[in-house]
């Protein structure tokens, strides 16, 4: 079926869009988790929810292309657009992870200490590959290195400190190759040499990495990474529909579970129709963009014979079998390096990155060079995690008026008709049509006509079925909750604040900070002896303070 080249039938029929979705949202309220919202059916075309191919059981491509897309911005009802992980690419190329100053000195002093065991690491590298691996903007070839070691010689992945704290490098480290097992030794040596900073290197380390296996993940997809492949035998990065396909279906072959709309319909003028939808207050609405009925050889007997100024005539609508079906990109795992949804870094990075001044005293998430987003309705980073669908409708027209008989004679004649509603076709000659019957009350000068879908439009069981769309549940991964400020220099610093959380220098250079936030002086000082009685010859330097954010090295 052709899909509606314009959207203004949606827009202009907006009651129409938002009864059915509230319909949907009365049908499904024990399985939903969150309001559907009203969606635009545009040139995407309504939802092809026969998601696996059955020939080779492998992603249909048009499903692929209809959930992942991203929302465009500022319209209401929500529309489709063009391909989300474009935008993800993107604002995520954008993203890396930095220390703040204090913790870039703390991190340098402690570098200084440790050359000649870095030295000795790049060494053993070298010496096992050839070369070192060239830097990048945010890693240096020895957090390349040690980066690569964690994730590729591990299984699951693990981190920078676990490696420093283990007491068994071979069990740990149990996809080492034989190459690498001299660099083992080597690597432990360098980590021992980084003592208590290693969390600051960790973060640095660990975290870019990440972020640079996240983009190549989603830039670069293929199945050993986790990449999607399709029944055109494209890879593409992974979406899933969490709903099973046999769900589906009986979801819709459950024709009792329908939303229904009644509407009454007037000629406005040679032109235009007036629409009022469950009783409530008209709207005006082309007559091709509301709905056409072709019969007999006439493609426009419904404007031209039925919905003439003077018959009354009521449309009911019936869309059985109203089911939801959740999907969504697939989230990144960090344990096993596999797919590429990772929007907390981007959360983290917005709240960072908001003060410039600021975000050299923090640790974390930030962006460079600002994306210039926006993450909320009003921009282009949504998109969909599941819809509302339906059969295409069953319809019901009753006209009373003196042109009664001649439109009964029309259907006596033909038993097949072709329709469209809101521009998108329902059934056309090529592919099938809806059958038609009625009914006539000669008492009232009335006739109901009856128009039932095909068989392909009813749960239909291939590749290219497509479900008319009630509602749609709409996500902006990115976006910050409206609870999220900014806090000015005072306020980071905090001293004497409650709960906070708690940090002092020793007298090393080095800062500690306490995992969670104190409540009070005295579970802060308390948290300061424990802290220096783990790290036997240190003591403070200068008063310690509080803060509402964490920096240098987290203790325990």
């Amino acid at each position: 079926m052709k899909n509606p080249e314009s959207v203004a039938p949606f827009v202009e029929a907006s009651q129409i869009i938002t009864e059915l979705k509230d319909r949907a949202n009365e049908i499904l309220s024990s399985v939903l988790s969150t309001d559907l919202s009203a969606i635009t059916i545009n040139g995407k075309g309504n939802f092809p929810y026969y998601w696996q191919d059955p020939s080779n059981l492998k992603f249909n491509k048009k499903t692929y292309d209809w959930i992942a897309c991203n929302l465009k911005a500022d319209t209401e009802p929500v529309q489709l657009d063009q391909v989300f992980t474009n935008y993800f690419i993107d604002v995520f190329s954008k993203v890396n992870y930095s220390l703040s100053e204090e913790d870039t000195a703390v991190l340098n002093d402690a570098h200084s200490r440790a050359t000649d065991q870095q030295m000795a690491l790049l060494t053993a590298w070298v010496g096992a590959y050839g070369s070192l691996p060239p830097a990048t903007d945010t890693m240096q070839p020895i957090d390349i290195i040690m980066d690569r070691i964690a994730t590729e010689w591990a299984n699951p992945a693990t981190t920078l400190y676990q490696i420093q704290k283990s007491e068994n490098l071979d069990a740990l480290l149990n996809k080492t190759p034989a190459s690498g097992k001299p660099i083992l030794p080597v690597l432990a040596s360098y980590l021992d040499a980084l003592g208590a900073t290693i969390s600051l290197q960790n973060n640095v380390t660990m975290n870019n990495g990440y972020l640079s296996r996240v983009l190549k993940n989603v830039q670069n997809p293929k199945k050993e990474n986790g990449g999607l492949q399709l029944n055109d035998d494209s890879i593409l990065p992974a979406f899933e529909v969490t709903t099973p396909l046999d769900k589906i279906l009986n979801g819709l072959k459950n024709t009792s579970q329908a939303a229904q709309i009644d509407m009454e319909v007037s000629r406005e003028s040679e032109s235009r129709f007036r629409v009022s939808v469950q009783g409530k207050t008209g709207f005006s609405i082309p007559i091709f963009d509301f709905f056409t009925l072709g019969i007999g050889g006439n493609a426009n007997y419904f404007s031209e014979n039925i919905a003439i100024s003077k018959n009354s005539i009521k449309i009911s609508m019936s869309f059985t079998g109203v089911t939801l079906v959740t999907f969504g990109p697939k989230d990144f795992n960090i344990a096993s390096n596999l797919y590429w949804a990772w929007f907390d870094p981007i959360r983290k990075a917005q709240i960072n990155s908001r003060d410039k001044q600021e975000e050299k005293h923090i640790s974390g998430y930030k962006f460079s060079p600002d994306p210039a987003t926006k993450f909320g309705p009003d921009g282009p980073f949504g998109l969909l995690n599941g819809v509302a669908i339906s059969n295409y409708p069953s319809v019901e027209i009753t006209v009373t008026g003196e042109d009664y008989k001649s439109i009964q004679k029309t259907f006596e004649q033909s038993t097949s008709a072709t329709l469209s509603f809101l521009g998108i076709p329902l059934a056309s000659v090529k592919e099938s049509t809806y059958s038609s019957s009625y009914s006539v009350d000669h008492s009232k000068s009335t006739i109901k006509i009856t128009l039932t879908p095909p068989p392909s439009l009813v749960a239909g069981n291939n590749k290219d079925s497509i479900a008319w769309v009630l509602g749609a549940i709409v996500d902006y991964p990115a976006q910050i909750g409206e609870g999220v400020e900014l806090l000015d220099d005072e306020e980071l610093v905090a001293k004497g604040a409650y709960p906070n959380y708690q940090l002092y220098k020793d007298n090393t250079g080095t800062t500690y900070c306490s995992v969670k936030k104190v409540k009070s002086h005295a579970v802060g000082s308390e948290w300061i002896s424990e802290c220096l009685a783990a790290h036997p010859g240190t003591s403070p330097s200068g008063k310690p303070w509080t803060s509402p954010r964490q920096s240098g090295v987290i203790w325990p």
